[in-house]
């Protein structure tokens, strides 16, 4: 008799997990319906508010803005600097309680609590490892982030797995491990350079993850590809396995890399008292010595694991590797990881939210002016 738990668990992998998925519908977004005329540098944030306006981050002009697509109106709410109602290097936008928002103020070292109107109303400290990296909330205040391997110590995970933790900040307590996931694959060797080299492997294959609006836990798995639902106080649901293309990489690959990473990294001593700031823009010979001198993995990862999205509705979108001249491309995965549609947009656009009733992407032309687009959720 004791065997029959591991008879019916074995029973509930096979029944999510067929053999033969069923092809997804694909959706075209090619026509926004609304284009913000103010142009930025580096949108590194958006967010869909209750009333259909939305904030949206700047990482290299450190701003944050609220604009609202039907007029055209662009409103400043943190400008540059330390102050209550100010911000460096915002790197990030993340849905929160009763229609409020987490900035990830990454160059002041904090989180800072929006309130709907985008005003500033409480700061949390972000000193601890990977705290500064939280994706998501759920109901009741947890955030949920990653510990980065280096501040493991002796008790680092083997293969460059990272612990994906949740955080109470309202008890500031020990963070409590979810679940484990690929993270950044460093490079063998990290001895002291002379020139400045990349610290990872370029386009190695990592998980990807994001916090659903209902609190859950979706993890995008690398190897086989697949999405694992994790909610709190159930067992793990195993979505079904996808095939993927996985494309050999080219050399305009690898210098587009080493010039994105030097583009929007930051650098330590570079901001106000030392701390976190922008670096100097790579030169072509600086990117063909860091090009010549890095790591590199052999081909496409299977999907972008910094196009991970959590959606409005409950679903998850994860955009695939693509070059910068190729149509974007987003699987759509429902709260059981089956997939049950592909988006593709023209190139040149990234996803950046879906909220209850829109799409929001960025669209970077050949100067690297980026402008924001709303496209209609259907």
């Amino acid at each position: 008799m004791r065997s029959l738990p591991l008879l019916l668990a074995v029973a509930s992998v096979v029944t999510t997990t067929p053999t033969r998925p069923l092809p997804a519908q694909t959706l075209r977004l090619d026509t926004p319906d609304a284009t913000l005329d103010e142009s930025f540098s580096l949108v590194r944030g958006v967010r869909e508010l209750a009333d259909g306006r939305v904030l949206i981050a700047d990482w290299i002009e450190n701003r944050v803005v609220l604009a609202d697509l039907r007029s055209g109106s662009v409103r400043l709410l943190l400008r540059e600097g330390s102050g209550p109602q100010e911000t460096r290097l915002p790197n990030g936008l993340v849905r929160h309680r009763a229609d409020s928002t987490l900035l990830l103020d990454q160059g002041n070292n904090r989180i800072l609590l929006l309130a709907p109107d985008g005003r500033a109303v409480r700061a949390y400290n972000a000193e601890a490892p990977g705290r500064g990296g939280v994706r998501g909330a759920d109901a009741t205040g947890g955030l949920y982030h990653v510990v980065p391997s280096w501040a493991e110590g002796p008790n680092a995970l083997p293969d460059d797995s990272v612990r994906l933790v949740r955080w109470d900040p309202s008890r500031d307590a020990e963070p409590t491990t979810v679940a484990t996931v690929q993270g950044t694959r460093w490079r063998k060797d990290q001895s002291p350079a002379r020139e400045p080299r990349m610290p990872m492997i370029g386009f190695a294959a990592q998980d990807g993850w994001a916090v659903a609006s209902g609190g859950a836990i979706m993890i995008v798995r690398t190897a086989p590809y697949r999405v694992e639902v994790h909610a709190r106080g159930r067992a793990p649901t195993i979505g079904p396995a996808y095939p993927v293309d996985l494309r050999p990489l080219r050399d305009d690959d690898k210098r587009r890399f080493v010039a994105e990473f030097n583009f929007g990294s930051p650098v330590s001593g570079r901001g106000e008292n030392g701390g976190l700031g922008r670096g100097p823009a790579a030169d072509a010979a600086q990117i063909r010595r860091q090009v010549a001198s890095a790591e590199w993995a052999e081909r496409f990862p299977p999907f972008d694991a910094a196009r991970v999205i959590a959606a409005a509705d409950g679903r998850l979108w994860v955009g695939a590797a693509v070059r910068p001249d190729e149509p974007s491309r987003y699987d759509v995965f429902d709260a059981t990881g089956t997939r049950v549609q592909q988006v593709q947009l023209r190139a040149g656009r990234r996803v950046v939210h879906v909220g209850a009733r829109s799409v929001y992407a960025v669209h970077e032309d050949t100067d690297g002016v980026q402008t924001v687009e709303r496209y209609p959720l259907r």
